[in-house]
């Protein structure tokens, strides 16, 4: 179909809209639009008069989850950027699917759409049919949907709906570059490394949580035979002991590192998602601000400020992305920190677990549990190392794609 004729012809087809185009609107801190751009009002087949003043959710199509809608408008209230894949809907019934970025803006907020074209949107695309079925069917509330939303980010190897959804910002605008026969972007292919980094570091973490957990239990065990072994205070007794004593500083630091809501992994992945959104939106926003055009007029639109409101924002955009790069890297910093003073820690417990396979060794033909115990703890040490390895290792790839980036965007300016 021509974009230039009517794409509102047949009532329930889906709204095209070209590759290239960008669009956006804008809306005061209660959802009610404000402006937009000429795309956003052809593809939505309102005019101006119908959309100025309205909710923004008369572009609300009804198989998009509720969930997806109680993400966005969290984050946002929060102070905070974010992106999903919505479908909406034209006037007509029309749909159209979009890659929405959501920003806080002064004022109320913004949301800058693309057409998402990358192989996740097809995935996410089939997902929310299923989902939306499941709220209709099962009478699912918003909340309940968010669980489930959530739930499909740590699937698919994320912290959190927002690092997830920071990974698909990247894929589409790599995919859409693609498409577009443009060279590759440097900023975009190290979003792509940092995301990668991101899934690989949630992993791990994951992994070093159920080792912590699991080794929680190896010093009651070691206790248990020591009292089928030997009298009350033995050396396999004070063995278990001091493995107890020393294992509780550990364990207090590893809860803090990987468990619980603001553990350090989680608040790391959180910054770094942070910072790719706004890198994302600052690469849109120039391109979207150059084709910016005012093919149409309206008593309640004042489009020259909108330009110079866009303006700013590009430049606000950049100076946002650039602080949260830094803290993005100050906490990758102290991952890798906090990684080498845990493995420190460890070197004390091999220390004694060395002990306990002395001992082991010592009673020979009666030590069959003891040593059992021990091959316990030798799997779950190299477990916990190794993954100490691999976290600070990866806390470096992202700490250095980070620094990789300000140089760029300082060599740009």
């Amino acid at each position: 179909m021509n974009l230039e004729t009517d794409p509102h012809d047949r009532f329930g087809d889906e709204v095209p809209f070209a590759l290239h185009e960008l669009f956006y609107s804008r809306t005061d801190p209660r959802g009610v639009i404000q402006a937009g751009n000429e795309i956003f009002r052809r593809v939505s087949g309102y005019d101006w008069s119908e959309l100025i003043g309205a909710p923004h959710k008369i572009v609300r199509h009804p198989d998009t989850p509720k969930g997806v809608f109680r993400l966005l408008w969290d984050a946002i209230q929060k102070g905070h950027p974010m992106g999903a894949y919505v479908k909406n809907r034209a006037k007509n019934g029309g749909w159209y699917w979009v890659f929405a970025v959501l920003l806080p803006i002064d004022g109320g907020y913004l949301s800058v759409r693309l057409k998402p074209v990358s192989e996740l949107s097809g995935r996410i695309q089939k997902f929310y049919s299923e989902l939306s079925a499941r709220e209709r069917d099962e009478t699912l509330d918003p909340e309940q949907s968010v669980a489930i939303l959530r739930a499909q980010a740590e699937a698919s190897g994320y912290a959190s709906y927002t690092a997830f959804m920071a990974y698909a910002l990247s894929l589409e605008l790599a995919e859409r570059d693609r498409q577009l026969r443009r060279a590759v972007d440097a900023r975009t292919s190290m979003l792509g490394e940092m995301n990668e980094a991101m899934a690989k570091l949630t992993k791990e973490q994951i992994g070093l949580l159920r080792s912590f957990e699991a080794l929680q239990s190896v010093p009651n065990n070691m206790r248990i035979v020591a009292s089928r072994l030997e009298p009350s205070g033995g050396p396999v007794s004070a063995i278990s002991e001091n493995y107890k004593a020393s294992s509780v500083v550990i364990s207090e630091r590893l809860r803090q590192f990987v468990a619980g809501r603001d553990n350090l992994c989680a608040q790391m992945a959180w910054q770094v998602a942070r910072a790719l959104f706004l890198l994302g939106c600052s690469r849109v926003l120039p391109e979207m601000n150059r084709e910016f055009r005012e093919e149409e007029t309206h008593e309640k639109i004042d489009f020259a400020e909108e330009r110079t409101l866009l303006a700013q924002l590009e430049v606000k955009g950049i100076s946002d992305a650039r602080a949260a790069m830094l803290s993005a890297a100050d906490f990758a910093a102290q991952m890798t920190q906090q990684s080498r003073d845990i493995r420190r820690q460890m070197l004390g417990l091999d220390t004694i677990r060395v002990l306990g396979r002395v001992e082991c060794g010592r009673m020979r033909d009666s030590s069959e549990g003891l040593s059992a115990t021990i091959d316990q703890l030798d799997s779950f040490h190299d477990d916990i190392k190794s993954r100490l390895e691999a976290i600070m290792r990866l806390s470096e790839v992202v700490k250095h794609s980070l620094t990789r980036y300000l140089r760029l965007e300082q060599a740009a300016a």
